[in-house]
């Protein structure tokens, strides 16, 4: 097999694979490939609700972080 067949067949087998994989596992290899990890909302949330749920300031940065999270929202809005 010459060095050229052996490219096709590579070719050929990584389409072969990409077309079988769905357009979100293409996105986040994609992503992944270029340095960036995809956001994973739920883990994000679960993780602040844990930070949130260790502090003993009655609430106060909790509030604090949910206005600040309310003010950008209204921002992106307008």
């Amino acid at each position: 097999m010459s060095n050229d067949d052996i490219k096709e067949q590579v070719l050929k087998d990584l389409k072969a694979i990409r077309d079988k994989l769905g357009p979100d596992v293409l996105k986040e290899i994609e992503l992944r490939m270029n340095g960036q990890v995809p956001y994973d909302k739920e883990s994000a949330r679960k993780t602040v609700e844990l930070f949130l749920q260790g502090r003993h300031d009655q609430g106060a940065f909790a509030e604090k972080v949910l206005k600040a999270l309310e003010d950008k929202e209204n921002i992106e809005d307008t």
